[in-house]
């Protein structure tokens, strides 16, 4: 078996023993720094050198073999939510994923490769490179001899000022499922305000979405490509206090803007196919 240690890149990768004794891959460039914990091919931290986080993390968070880490993106695969007797959002979350390779690339960006183990008749490999904005993709090809349904969602929670100055543009005119109100609707708002609890789906999407931050004096933009779905969820109070691994009055300075395939934009793949989905985050500053 190979030495993980081999994997490290002087100045660049290493690797490190994270919370609760699991271990992580500690990423720096010149733009920026990030961390990724081997449970669940978890990023924890995007930080770009002179702002603020860009993913929430909640204080919360437990950090322990069998359990969901709580902020950051959860890699969610291969089912989105609640299921009987089963993980909520899948297993891929709560599984140690093994990472195979690192390279330090010629514009001086750091890419990392992780592979699902046991992933039963598919091959689940997920690619972050790390630079000024922060790249994300979840490959899937399935290995088995029959079509294979599954959805997918990278369950991005966001750091901002407070959620009462923050704005999301790019769904406007975009059917959704809300399920606070257990309703099907269509946005009609040009930039999305939150108030209270949310917790919708909006579904046959492949736009690009922003948050802006003037508290922060940013704009955070969530590129995607084959990603038919995007979820926008904020706990509020009342949820909040029901959550263990997260604290009561940390919703104010989260919201989690989701890019996926989920429910109708579920992917099925036949013998041999393979899927891609891609997500850039970036930042900029406001202009005032």
């Amino acid at each position: 078996m190979s030495d993980p240690t081999d994997l490290e890149i002087p100045g660049h990768v290493t690797l490190a023993q994270g919370e609760g004794g699991l271990p992580k891959v500690v990423v720096e460039t010149a733009w920026s720094n990030a961390e990724i914990y081997l449970h669940g091919a978890h990023v924890t931290g995007f930080q770009k050198k002179g702002e603020p986080p860009l993913l929430f993390m909640s204080a919360a968070s437990e950090f322990a073999p069998g359990k969901p880490i709580r902020g950051g993106i959860p890699v969610i695969f291969p089912w989105f939510g609640a299921r009987e007797g089963s993980p909520a959002h899948g297993s891929a979350r709560i599984t140690a994923w093994e990472l195979k390779e690192t390279a330090l690339l010629p514009n001086g960006a750091v890419e990392l490769r992780f592979s699902l183990p046991g992933a039963e008749g598919c091959h689940v490999e997920f690619l972050v490179t790390v630079a000024e904005s922060l790249t994300l993709e979840l490959a899937v090809e399935n290995t088995g001899d029959r079509d294979s349904a599954f959805e997918t969602c990278l369950h991005t929670y966001f750091q901002i000022s407070g959620i009462d100055a923050v704005s999301i543009t790019g769904l406007a005119g975009t059917r959704y499922q809300d399920k606070v109100a257990g309703t099907t609707e269509t946005e009609t708002a040009a930039a999305i305000r939150i108030s209270g609890e949310v917790d919708r789906v909006y579904f046959d999407t492949t736009a690009t979405t922003e948050i802006e931050d003037p508290g922060y004096g940013r704009k955070i933009r969530i590129a995607k490509s084959s990603s038919n779905s995007t979820v926008v969820w904020n706990p509020w109070i009342a949820k909040s206090k029901r959550m263990p691994d997260f604290g009561d009055d940390e919703y104010p300075q989260m919201v989690c803007v989701e890019s996926g395939n989920v429910a109708q934009n579920q992917t099925t793949l036949p013998p041999g196919g393979h899927a891609v989905m891609k997500v850039e985050i970036s930042s900029m500053r406001l202009l005032s």
